[in-house]
């Protein structure tokens, strides 16, 4: 709760800082390296293998229209990846499992922004849209030289909401975006998670 309290804060401070030399593009695209802290209870798996809260291998990418110099419409699009597995023999009988996950967000809303100063720019932004995951789960026992393998997929698509805040340090049109938040993802069982990313960013 106190996340989403010092975000709303910092977007009232951007909107009531006054204006001296602003940044004065039109818009700009970001993309790069995305980290989620989040339990994905609703993700059906098996018992043995478990979703960890951590998952550091994603992806964002996003582009930028300034509407105002302090007021922007975002879109916004990212995947995060995981798999594991799990080997073991007890006697004549070796068991192997494979959990794998791939998990999308497109994502659309406002930024704001505090283009004070041109090549320090801090933003906040609200996003609305929806995350669609796919897991795979595969188990294979063997006994005796015998092979029974068992596949499942599973496929669900729900509401997501993102609030974040972080910043752009920029030479010219080439730069760097670093930015944290909040995300509340609306499925059956509903999970909180906290996100960071970093990347570059492009103003044109």
């Amino acid at each position: 709760m106190r996340l989403r309290e010092l975000l709303v804060v910092g977007v009232l401070l951007m909107i009531a800082t006054p204006a001296v030399a602003q940044d004065t593009s039109r818009g700009e695209f970001s993309g790069g390296w995305r980290y989620y802290h989040v339990t994905l209870s609703s993700v059906a798996r098996p018992i043995e293998l478990t979703l960890p809260k951590n998952q550091p291998q994603g992806w964002y990418a996003d582009a930028s229209a300034n509407l105002s110099p302090k007021f922007s419409i975002v879109g916004e699009a990212g995947g995060t990846y995981f798999n594991d597995n799990l080997s073991r023999t007890i006697g004549p009988v070796s068991t192997r499992e494979s959990f794998d996950l791939k998990f999308h967000t497109f994502m659309g809303g406002v930024r704001v922004r505090a283009p004070q100063i041109p090549w320090f720019v801090p933003f906040g932004q609200v996003l609305f849209g929806g995350e669609r995951d796919v897991s795979t789960d595969e188990r294979a026992i063997t006994f005796l030289q015998n092979t029974t393998t068992n596949r499942q997929e599973r496929t669900s698509n729900n509401a997501a909401l993102a609030l974040d805040s972080g910043v752009t340090m920029s030479v010219g049109p080439i730069g760097l975006r670093a930015s944290a938040g909040y995300v509340r993802f609306f499925s059956q069982a509903d999970a909180d998670a906290f996100r960071f990313s970093l990347g570059a960013a492009f103003r044109f």
